[in-house]
């Protein structure tokens, strides 16, 4: 009894210790600093003087929400590397601005956590890449990094938070109406990498061993505020209308991310889709982990509203799915060159978060490319989509789906993929998209996993899955051909990232499964 006793004490000695060493240098944020006319003057005096960076020390400093800051030509933004460095708003109602000069080049904004304050690009035509990384940001207004008509900005390393209180109020948001982490107007040749959208704090440390090093100093500057700061941080900070929000762009990259709004898992939020895509070309999204935005007319990981040359290969998507169509309000009626390769989808929740009937159903499949003419016939589409959206074919063409793999928790159906109106030789999807959980219907003598197509929302009439589920008609085929040289070669072979096993959903009853689970039989 007394060795049990001695091995407590020591283990809470230890704790303490550690505590107390994590949390040293507190007092330093005792004091919020007035810094609405002295930020800029330093960087006014940098500016003149061809300092390249203005250094910020540890501790907390206000800005005022009706006057943006300027970042001039020349001058870099940067915090403390050890402790945070703290940019407030003294109106906690408004956000404040961090302007970018549009002469200014070569310019970065790093290790700095921004309390409803956003930063702003615009007009940037750059040679070498500018960055904002190693940046945490709670809420931020419509977005926390706004940036159009500008290119080669590299957002790297960042975590993007929001409360509940600043949680999105439009049903159907728009490009003036969005809450989201990141918002590119025709912006080209960016990168998006590395970050983290929406965390539940309570499990902030099952995050640590699966993050990348680039994360590691804004995890610590938020670990740090959470455990030894008293800012009123509420756990929750998932309430992300979107993580990203592209609009018209060229050339934008979005990998390895983790997008986090787990909250729908629980209950109803207004939300867009956790990566949004309208009129936009050649956008590549791999290697991220999605969860929180269910499959919905306003949900779903990853949308693309009119597109050409887009890329959704090797993402983890937890309870969502990759979507397309074309519709009027983007700038051409297109859906072409598109790549869906090696994802895994898988399924956790049933209908107990899903839209009531009749909008439950045909559209909200892992992959879905809309065929809006039938929705509206069948009345399983809502307005205002009805206004702004058309059927994909003949406006979709060579549309490739390969080597994705589906899976479902006990007692759930698997999703399908749903062609809409697709023209099958505009369709190119073969038999490598497959279960890894019990299919929709087995037969244990062929012992086919193929994932089935729905076409047109016409399924079999007596038929159910075991579960009561509808079940596809089969009025298209898989195609044989063999699709490996459709993937572009710098994206073949790229792994699922282990993002997957920091997380169990569904109000942490159920945990993720391995993306490397082999095809069902």
């Amino acid at each position: 009894m007394k060795l049990l006793t001695s091995s407590i004490v020591s283990i809470i000695l230890c704790s303490t210790i550690v505590s107390a060493k994590w949390c040293a240098n507190i007092n330093q944020y005792d004091t919020t600093w007035d810094y609405s006319d002295k930020l800029q003057d330093l960087i006014d005096e940098a500016n003149r003087l061809r300092n390249p960076v203005v250094y910020l020390d540890p501790g907390v400093y206000s800005i005022r929400s009706d006057k943006p800051i300027l970042l001039k030509e020349g001058v870099s933004l940067k915090g403390n590397q050890q402790y945070p460095t703290i940019i407030t708003v003294k109106d906690k109602n408004a956000p404040a601005i961090i302007e970018v000069d549009s002469k200014n080049k070569n310019w970065s904004i790093q290790d700095l956590v921004f309390e409803n304050v956003r930063i702003e690009v615009n007009d940037q035509q750059n040679e070498d890449e500018v960055a904002i990384y190693s940046n945490v940001f709670f809420n931020g207004g419509r977005g926390s990094i706004l940036a159009k008509q500008s290119n080669k900005l590299y957002i790297d390393g960042n975590i993007f938070l929001r409360d509940e209180l600043h949680a999105a109020t439009e049903r159907y948001p728009s490009y003036n109406t969005t809450n989201t982490g990141i918002l590119f107007q025709t912006q080209k040749e960016s990168v998006v990498s590395n970050n983290i959208f929406g965390i539940d704090l309570r499990n902030i440390d099952e995050l640590e061993p699966v993050i990348n090093p680039s994360l590691r100093r804004s995890y610590n500057n938020l670990r740090y505020m959470y455990n030894c700061l008293n800012r009123d941080i509420p756990d929750e900070q998932g309430f992300l209308a979107s993580g990203v929000q592209l609009y018209s762009t060229n050339d934008i990259t979005v990998r390895e991310n983790i997008l986090n709004a787990t909250f729908p898992d629980t209950r109803q939020i207004h939300q867009d889709h956790g990566i949004s895509i309208v009129g936009s070309n050649q956008t590549y999204i791999y290697q991220n982990f999605i969860a929180g935005w269910q499959i919905a007319d306003f949900g779903g990981a990853v949308r693309f509203t009119s597109a050409v040359d887009g890329y959704v290969i090797s993402n983890y998507l937890a309870n969502t799915g990759i979507m397309m169509y074309a519709a009027v309000h983007a700038d051409f009626l297109q859906v072409s060159n598109m790549i869906v390769h090696n994802n895994f989808l898988y399924r956790f929740l049933g209908s107990e978060m899903s839209p009531p009937a009749p909008l439950r159903g045909w559209l909200y499949e892992g992959i879905t490319f809309y065929d809006f003419y039938t929705a509206r016939a069948n009345y399983t589409s809502p307005k205002p989509v009805w206004d702004s959206s058309v059927a994909i074919s003949p406006l979709g063409w060579h549309i490739v789906v390969s080597s994705n793999k589906f899976g479902a928790a006990e007692g759930l159906d698997p999703n399908v993929i749903s062609l809409g109106n697709l023209d099958p030789k505009e369709g190119l999807v073969d038999n490598k998209n497959c279960y890894v959980t019990e299919p929709l219907e087995y037969n244990p003598f062929t012992r086919d996993s193929t994932v089935p197509l729905l076409w047109r929302q016409m399924y079999e009439e007596d038929r159910t899955t075991k579960n009561g589920g509808k079940v596809p008609k089969k009025v298209h085929k898989h195609i044989t051909k063999d699709l490996y040289n459709e993937i572009p070669a710098a994206l073949r072979n790229l792994p699922v990232p282990s993002f997957w096993r920091a997380f169990t959903l569904k109000n942490n009853t159920v945990p993720m499964i391995s993306p490397e689970t082999p095809c069902f039989s």
